[in-house]
């Protein structure tokens, strides 16, 4: 088969439909392996929760900005950068995102933490974002 595609279009077609195909599939694989580090509006997926931006991933650590909501049309939002393992609330898990600001408001070198249960039940650390 190979023999009859170079006949038809010659050996420069046949080599620039090789480096056409393997750079597709990187661009593919870079594609699926990306990080989703971003700022995303908690209203797209409510859990109905208020949402505790904490120092460290536990509850008892202490608040370091203003909570946000993950209610139905909530605009609020968090600029999402990783997860970590952290105190497990209530049996929903111990997924804690990193997160680098909330509202569009960047905290610059300092890092907090949110609960992935209460901002969108852990389905970016199912769909994406990277382990810390």
């Amino acid at each position: 088969m190979i023999k009859n595609v170079t006949k038809r279009i010659g050996r420069r077609g046949a080599a620039a439909a090789a480096v056409l195909a393997m750079a597709a599939g990187a661009v593919g694989v870079s594609a699926g392996s990306a990080s989703a580090n971003g700022w995303y509006v908690l209203g797209i997926r409510p859990t109905g929760h208020g949402v505790g931006v904490y120092s460290s991933p536990d509850p008892g650590s202490a608040k370091v900005a203003n909570d946000v909501y993950s209610t139905s049309g909530s605009q609020n939002t968090i600029y999402l950068e990783c997860w970590v393992r952290g105190v497990n609330i209530g049996g929903q898990g111990n997924v804690w995102y990193r997160i680098g600001g909330t509202n569009y408001n960047y905290f610059g070198s300092y890092k907090a933490y949110t609960y992935g249960a209460y901002v969108d039940h852990n389905w970016y650390f199912h769909n994406g974002v990277v382990e810390c």
